[in-house]
């Protein structure tokens, strides 16, 4: 590859197999859906269908098959690059496109494996943020990377398992019905805080490291990487992981602070309604016979009808008499 300039983020792209295979697995049994509730008569929001598409799988592509992609082998910033977005952008935007919900208008039963006990030890929110972390560490300081980067079977298992680990951590976090109740929308947020201050651990890791973690990675040496040297591109990569991972902490938020609106907005229809119909069914009160007198006013001082200094002031009185 050539040096990589301003102009490569839109010029340069690749083919690749494990990319466009993940994307199409991820697309087309979503649209089969899509297309399934639009035959029933259920009501989609469009803009989930264009996250799901445009952010979750359409960002895969762009990390695979794009410039990130092209370069992943001659530069290592751009696999760590490719390695955050692929293990919280995606999975993020993902989530947002409730595929869940979404799976519950067209086949009610299908969640049910969602809410079993495997599948909530998994989504266990701070569990999760963990398992993605150690994931990513792992990839790094083992010969994870190496074999991804040059295998394409590698490539693909890689793209499989961030992809996997990034969704137990944010589908619980927008989907209320995979948590215990206990974990109201004031707890998600605070989960996704912490995987916030979690997910900076792997980059911090890498850009620290003293010695090469990929001591024989294929871009060293290539055109592409004239002009700094490896520990550089390596601190790089570093700041690429901890760039995507901090950047999508505030997006994370966000949309767990959206639904805190919305399940309170929620609540509060539901009381209203609880208590409209106490109202109509309830019998209307008696009207009053009399009218209340009010309460008669005095300018005595209150401590003089306070027990506690009722005896002293008495006894003051009394001397005085």
């Amino acid at each position: 590859m050539p040096a990589f300039t301003p102009s490569s983020w839109l010029t340069a792209w690749t083919w690749s197999w494990p990319g466009v295979v993940a994307a199409l697995v991820l697309a087309a049994p979503y649209l089969a859906m899509v297309g399934l509730a639009a035959r029933r008569g259920e009501r989609w929001a469009w803009w989930r269908t264009a996250v799901y598409l445009v952010a979750g799988v359409g960002s895969l592509i762009y990390v695979t098959c794009g410039p990130i992609g092209a370069y992943r082998t001659s530069l290592l910033w751009c696999f760590g690059g490719q390695v955050g977005v692929v293990a919280s952008v995606t999975p993020l935007a993902l989530a947002i496109g409730d595929p869940v919900g979404l799976v519950r208008r067209v086949r009610p039963d299908a969640v049910a494996v969602l809410q079993g006990r495997v599948a909530r030890v998994l989504m266990f929110p701070l569990l999760a943020s963990v398992l993605a972390a150690v994931s990513i560490v792992l990839v790094f300081f083992t010969g994870y990377a190496q074999w991804a980067i040059t295998s394409g079977i590698g490539e693909f298992v890689l793209l499989v398992h961030l992809l996997a680990v990034g969704v137990l951590v944010v589908l619980p976090l927008l989907t209320e019905e995979l948590l215990p109740g206990w974990a109201t929308a004031p707890v998600r947020a605070l989960f996704a805080f912490v995987d916030g201050l979690l997910d900076a651990i792997p980059g911090i890791l890498v850009m620290t490291a003293s010695s090469l973690l990929v001591p024989d990675f294929p871009g060293w040496g290539t055109p592409a990487h004239a002009g700094f040297s490896k520990s550089l591109d390596q601190k790089f990569t570093g700041g690429a992981l901890l760039g995507v991972a901090e950047a999508i902490g505030v997006p994370l938020l966000a949309a767990v602070f959206v639904q805190w609106m919305r399940s309170d907005a929620v609540e509060a229809a539901q009381v209203d309604a609880r208590l409209d119909a106490q109202e109509r069914t309830d019998p209307a009160p008696s009207p009053r016979t009399s009218v209340e007198e009010p309460e008669a006013q005095t300018d005595r001082p209150w401590w003089l009808d306070d027990p506690r200094l009722a005896d002293r002031f008495h006894k003051r009185d009394s001397a005085g008499d």
